[in-house]
């Protein structure tokens, strides 16, 4: 990798890509101070953007970007229904390329360009400016998410990696307290949504410790490690993702005893009917299907 520049640099950051990849990889948010700290190492960053639907991401990802001088460009999911199911379409992508296209053209002061991406979508646009105008593309990725092809057309790597393992120990707490509000309180929905608790663990009424990024990294722990269980639905509106405790694990369960709350004599929802079924029942008592615990991986 060449030495650090002194030219200008434009940072283009492709949010869903990278947010989701450490939350994947890591199991932890990402730092976003560490996204400007990584783009000044090869210039002075004079362009500096982050692309992704902001509302399916926690409020506090929007606020570290304008902390760290990154402009949100918020590019709004389509939404729409085939097949009986709604989908979504982003075009976060297209709109990260035509920035990247106008700031070749508009701004050739901008000499070195940091895409942090791993997505081999960003191919084309990165020989292109590399071809015509001569530029300097580095791609900052997540190591085990980046496409090698997107690393060969730009020519140099300089990957994003976590600045320190999360201590489980130190969200324990963390995890509890969110446990324990999805146990006591019901939103206004009915339901929980990954969402609705992230907001509600941000609320100070709600007595849950730690900062922001350590509220969704006990959420992102709990989704991965079991201890919620999350399932689709069709309400009057539209297809959504249920997110409910799972009684039946281990810690939820200490957790509930430790608050001096009674467990749920019927943890297991039925996925056909929703009925709640005993933890040692196989057939559901609502409708006779056989019981499946079906979890939702969570979208990348």
């Amino acid at each position: 990798m060449q030495g650090a520049g002194t030219g200008e640099v434009g940072l283009f950051i492709d949010l869903e890509n990278i947010r989701y990849s450490f939350l994947n990889v890591y199991q932890i948010e990402p730092n976003v101070a560490q996204f400007i700290e990584k783009a000044r190492k090869h210039g002075r960053v004079s362009v500096a953007m982050a692309y992704a639907d902001f509302s399916e991401h926690p409020q506090w990802v929007r606020r570290a970007l304008d902390v760290a001088g990154i402009a949100a460009r918020d590019i709004p999911v389509r939404r729409f229904v085939r097949d009986g199911h709604e989908r979504l379409k982003s075009s976060a992508d297209l709109h990260m390329l035509m920035d990247i296209m106008e700031t070749a053209l508009d701004r050739p002061q901008v000499s070195t360009y940091v895409l942090m991406t791993g997505d081999s979508d960003y191919i084309r646009v990165i020989t292109w400016i590399k071809n015509r105008f001569e530029k300097r593309v580095i791609v900052c990725g997540v190591p085990g998410t980046i496409s090698a092809d997107l690393v060969a057309a730009a020519g140099e790597a300089d990957h994003l990696a976590a600045d320190h393992g999360v201590a489980t120990d130190a969200l324990l707490g963390t995890i509890e307290a969110v446990a324990i509000m999805m146990k006591r309180a019901t939103p206004p929905t009915g339901f929980w949504t990954i969402k609705l608790i992230d907001q509600w663990a941000r609320d100070s009424r709600n007595g849950v410790p730690g900062n922001d990024p350590d509220k969704s990294n006990a959420i992102s722990y709990m989704i991965k490690n079991g201890l919620m269980r999350r399932y689709k639905t069709v309400t009057d509106v539209r297809e959504v993702t249920i997110s409910e405790l799972d009684e039946t694990h281990p810690m939820v369960r200490q957790f509930v005893a430790n608050a001096g709350l009674e467990l749920d004599p019927a943890p297991l929802r039925c996925l056909v009917c929703a009925a709640r079924n005993a933890i040692d029942v196989v057939i559901c008592v609502g409708c006779g299907a056989v019981l499946e615990i079906r979890l939702i991986a969570e979208e990348t």
